[in-house]
């Protein structure tokens, strides 16, 4: 039953994500652009610091758009699946 009520919630918020995207166009696409530069400037900055500890984040869109949607959190997350799954 709590699976119902997970796959609702996600229904409804890709009903409304759908719905911005199709009334506001540019503002989406505009906020997704930035998102994934922001995070590929993260992911960047990332690296070139992680270098010197031999730490390398991939660099891809998910990657980009996970550090760019949420922001410092989001990239600390990464950093900490990465050294999860890798190490």
């Amino acid at each position: 039953m709590h699976a119902l009520w997970g796959w609702i919630a996600l229904g409804a918020a890709a009903a409304v994500a759908l719905a911005q995207l199709l009334r506001y166009p540019r503002q989406v696409i505009g906020w997704l652009f930035k998102s994934a530069v922001l995070g590929l400037l993260f992911i960047y900055a990332v690296n070139w610091v992680g270098q010197q500890f031999h730490f390398h984040l991939p660099l891809n869109p998910m990657t980009a758009f996970t550090a760019g949607f949420l922001g410092i959190p989001g990239l600390v997350a990464l950093m900490a699946l990465h050294l999860w799954l890798y190490t």
